[in-house]
């Protein structure tokens, strides 16, 4: 087994330095080097290559959730996530990605991108046909990947881990690094959204293949509205519902000065990213829902309240029954396109 920097003579993978040479660095226990000019980083003692140690709006953010056990900012309103169980939707991605587990996997380049506590990584160790496989996780924010570290020096098996903190504007690896790209719930976070697809596009080898799950504007601004003609009618106001009405604006029309403020900055129209993703060189895009229709009709709204904390049975209800003509009108075979708030987006090389 091999799991962080530390355990080898030099990285998993190559990484471009600022003198321009692309090549794995050479490792000493506390910092790793380049070949070419011996400039280095240093490595945390769980082994993390730290090439970005700045403070941000957003990692300090999450180092706050992070410190208090959460895996997701959803954990402050629902059940809390563990690694184990976790893992069949990190398996989901590398199925939707074309694998099929049940034959397993072997020998593949797997890129964790803004891994949080790396659930992701964490989940595909976990699964028997994942063999011989080099990963690598990152996150902006250094308390994710160090949990990482500690999972997968029991789970990594034949497998090979690698972690780092680095910013996801400014990625280090060398071209056609990899063979699957995987992120959740990342790409609303960051500011220049096509720019880090075309990143991803020049790390990818030939047919590789991108997957991010992402929340979509119908999707979540139908529920919205629902909430809010449900509060109208029942007379009451709730300043979180205003917050998430207002919100939601913000997002979709993307001022850029307003949207430098927000931890989540974007919410996604499928128009509009599919030709960005079609722009930076990804031949094939697909939109896949993961929740059933049986979950929109039923359960969205009240999961949608309950980010906000709100326990308002009578606005739920309302607001349920509302979303339901908006469903039932707006429902078929392609539903991810017109309902659906989430959608896991598989962008092919």
């Amino acid at each position: 087994m091999e799991s962080g920097a530390q355990n080898g003579t030099e990285t998993i993978f190559p990484y471009r330095c600022s003198c321009g040479h692309t090549a794995a660095l050479s490792l000493d226990g506390h910092r790793a080097r380049c070949p070419a000019c011996a400039g280095s980083v240093p490595t945390s003692p769980e082994g993390v290559l730290q090439f970005f140690e700045g403070r941000t709006a957003q990692n300090e953010y999450f180092d706050k959730l992070y410190d208090e056990g959460k895996f997701h900012a959803l954990d402050q309103h629902t059940a809390s996530r563990t690694y184990e169980s976790t893992a069949h939707v990190a398996q989901t991605y590398l199925q939707l990605c074309g694998c099929d587990l049940s034959l397993g996997l072997t020998d593949a380049a797997i890129l964790d991108v803004a891994c949080g506590t790396g659930w992701v990584t964490a989940g595909l160790l976990a699964h028997p046909g994942v063999r011989r496989c080099r990963f690598h996780a990152f996150d902006i924010s250094a308390a994710g990947p160090a949990a990482l570290v500690e999972f997968a020096r029991a789970a990594a098996g034949s497998n090979r881990v690698e972690t780092s903190v680095q910013d996801a504007a400014a990625m280090l690896f060398g071209d056609a690094s990899f063979d699957f790209i995987l992120g959740s719930s990342v790409l609303h976070h960051f500011t220049d959204v096509e720019r880090f697809l075309a990143d991803c596009r020049r790390l990818l080898k030939p047919s590789g293949v991108a997957t991010f799950g992402e929340p979509f504007a119908v999707g979540y601004g139908i529920g919205v509205a629902a909430v809010a003609l449900a509060q109208k009618q029942l007379r009451t106001r709730h300043a979180a519902v205003e917050r998430l009405y207002e919100d939601i604006g913000v997002r979709v029309r993307g001022e850029a000065d307003a949207l430098a403020r927000l931890v989540d900055k974007h919410l996604f129209l499928h128009s509009t990213f599919y030709e960005m993703a079609r722009r930076v060189g990804f031949h094939q895009v697909e939109f896949v829902p993961l929740a059933t229709r049986e979950f929109y009709r039923n359960h969205f709204i009240g999961e949608l309240l309950a980010e906000q904390g709100l326990r308002d049975e009578r606005l739920a209800a309302l607001a349920n029954e509302i979303y339901r003509t908006f469903f039932d009108l707006f429902d078929a075979g392609s539903y991810g396109h017109s309902v659906a708030a989430f959608l896991q987006v598989v962008l092919h090389a």
